[in-house]
């Protein structure tokens, strides 16, 4: 989904239409755009990323060269194209990854505090809650929560979250969230009536396989702490 922070009224339409070209590409199952770097908005003066989550992982190369052809033709500006092959756990659902079960853990909030400014996560589990918060009202700061609110919980958690880039499935909004450990990567969408809920969904539904493994849970929740995204 294009941002509109740091763009004028012409380019917002340009990339309306290159998102609308992008989707089109055979295997392109969602298209995104921000700055240089993870989690940085889009900017007139900076290098924009287009992401683009595709489901067939040997067109990648090819979708690749494509994008950056439709980008040239429809932006004047410099930029890079990022494609992320879908996988198990990016695979995108329909169906809502926050039915609460016996031990599942469940998002009871995502709510905005200090007049915007911040973003709360309210997780529960096995009859416990607890509460985190992002520094900023963003997905990254949601994905960020998310993983503190985890702690609280006892898991014992190594992702940190590279990114979380707003994307347009159809005409749903979206949020893909890149998170990173040793141990290896994980990738998780979702979609919600907000970008900084979908940012939320998106981790634990990264994180879904993962938590499966009741050895990452130790006995003693963690203290309650955040991290400030």
């Amino acid at each position: 989904m294009p941002p509109e922070v740091g763009t004028g009224i012409t380019e917002r339409t340009d990339l309306n239409v290159l998102e609308l070209e992008l989707r089109k590409l055979p295997a392109v199952v969602a298209v995104g755009f921000e700055g240089p770097s993870a989690g940085t908005p889009v900017a007139e003066d900076a290098i924009l990323t287009v992401q683009l989550l595709v489901n067939d992982h040997e067109a990648s190369p090819n979708i690749e060269q494509q994008a950056l052809d439709l980008a040239r033709l429809h932006l004047g500006r410099p930029l890079q194209v990022v494609v992320t092959p879908e996988s198990p756990e990016t695979a995108w659902v329909t169906a809502p990854p926050e039915i609460p079960t016996r031990s599942r853990v469940r998002i009871v909030n995502v709510s905005l505090v200090d007049n915007g400014r911040a973003v709360e996560v309210t997780l529960n589990q096995a009859q416990r809650q607890v509460v985190a918060r992002g520094g900023s009202s963003s997905p990254v700061a949601a994905a960020g929560a998310t993983l503190g609110a985890l702690r609280q919980l006892g898991w014992l958690v190594p992702f940190d979250v590279a990114s979380a880039v707003r994307l347009s499935v159809g005409s749903t909004g979206a949020v893909l969230v890149h998170l990173v450990a040793p141990e290896g990567d994980r990738l998780g969408a979702s979609s919600a009536d907000t970008a900084e809920r979908a940012a939320v969904k998106a981790t634990l539904q990264a994180l879904n396989r993962w938590l499966e493994e009741p050895s990452r849970l130790q006995s003693a929740p963690q203290p309650a702490t955040t991290r400030s995204a």
